[in-house]
Formats: C-alpha cells, sequence, structure tokens
C-alpha cells in the first residue's frame, strides 16, 4: 500500500511540475502576442513591438541554414551605429518584410543605404535599403515555433486558449485550497482526539 501512495503522489508531483513548466512557457508567449494584437489593432500600419522587440515568422528559404522556414525571428529595433556588415536584418519593401543579411554599406549622396543579401540567394537584392525602411536587427531564432505563433495570432484561438489557461489556473487553485482545507480539517480532529484521550486519562486517574 505504501508503496501506491508513493507512486500516487510521485505521479501527482510529475503533473504539477509539467503544469507549472507549461505556464511558464505559454503565458508569456500569450502575454507578449497579447500586446501585438492591441498594436496592430490600434495602428495597422506599423509592425507592433514590445520592449522594442519584434517577431516574424519565415516564410522562405533565402537565409537558409541559418534561418528556416516556419522558425520565428526575434528582432530588436536598433540605431544606425548598430548595424555593420554581415549582421542580418529585418526590412520592409512595400507591404513585403524581408530579412537578409548586410553585405555592403553605402554613402549616397550623404545617406546610408544598406545592400543586402540572402545567403542562400546567388545575388545580391536589386534594391538598396535606407534606414528608415529597418524593422530591426535579428538576434535569435525559435526553431519551427512559426505555425503555433500563427496559430496563437488567431483571435478566435488566442481566445479559446486563454479562457482554457484562465479555467485550469482557478481549477488548480480550487484544488489546491481544498487539499489545504482537509489537511487542517485532518489536523483539528487529531488535536481534538489527542485532548479528549488525554482528559479521558486524567478521568481514569
Amino acid at each position: 500500500m505504501n508503496g501506491v501512495k508513493k507512486e500516487q503522489l510521485d505521479m501527482r508531483a510529475i503533473k504539477a511540475i509539467i503544469i507549472n513548466i507549461l505556464y511558464i512557457i505559454i503565458i508569456p508567449i500569450i502575454v507578449f502576442d497579447l500586446i501585438l494584437i492591441i498594436q496592430a489593432e490600434r495602428n495597422p500600419e506599423v509592425t507592433p513591438s514590445a520592449f522594442g522587440i519584434k517577431t516574424f515568422t519565415i516564410i522562405s528559404g533565402s537565409m537558409s541554414p541559418v534561418i528556416n522556414i516556419d522558425d520565428i525571428i526575434i528582432v530588436e529595433e536598433c540605431s544606425k551605429s548598430d548595424l555593420e556588415l554581415n549582421d542580418i536584418i529585418t526590412f520592409k519593401i512595400d507591404n513585403e518584410i524581408i530579412t537578409h543579411r548586410i553585405i555592403n554599406i553605402q554613402n549616397v549622396d550623404g545617406r546610408l543605404v544598406y545592400i543586402t543579401k540572402g545567403d542562400r540567394n546567388e545575388v545580391s537584392d536589386t534594391e538598396k535599403i535606407e534606414f528608415g525602411q529597418i524593422e530591426g536587427k535579428y538576434l535569435f531564432r525559435i526553431p519551427k515555433l512559426g505555425k503555433l505563433s500563427n496559430w496563437l495570432k488567431n483571435k478566435v484561438v488566442f481566445g479559446f486558449i486563454l479562457t482554457f489557461l484562465c479555467m485550469g489556473y482557478i481549477m488548480q487553485r480550487i484544488l489546491l485550497y481544498r487539499k489545504v482545507d482537509r489537511k487542517e480539517r485532518r489536523k483539528e480532529k487529531r488535536i481534538k482526539f489527542e485532548e479528549s484521550k488525554k482528559n479521558k486519562d486524567k478521568k481514569e486517574i
């Protein structure tokens, strides 16, 4: 019996650890996405950011193997002085977002322009990029998480997951409260029983 109880306790502990890990991973992603969704609703013309950080999902293989399709890239807003040769930048041409590497920086009529190229492409990009087109400088990538990110950006899916997590958290707190309450009641009963036993022993003496 003790072995069975120990196994049950171990399984409960493992489940609690897994749930907490999921909360630690998913909640920051949801909060970040929520900030981006609100910003996108308020100003659809500007790429949303949180604390100067932007995220993009890669849809082409022009930067592979460094960055691959369905990767999420994390990009930080930057100044001109932050940009150097070989930096990877994300920039906008018309309504298209592109992430390529800087292969040259030129001064044209007193203004800096950036020549870019995809690592997998044989030739450089035809358009010279001005600083005003740059969304930010590449920091790192999260492999193959792009599909999940796009899924979370769907308002219906996002609302469902947020509701599910909130309900899960509330249920977890309720169960924890009941568990603590049961322990307290058992403790009270034990104390009362011990006091009753002591009083009985005194009377017999």
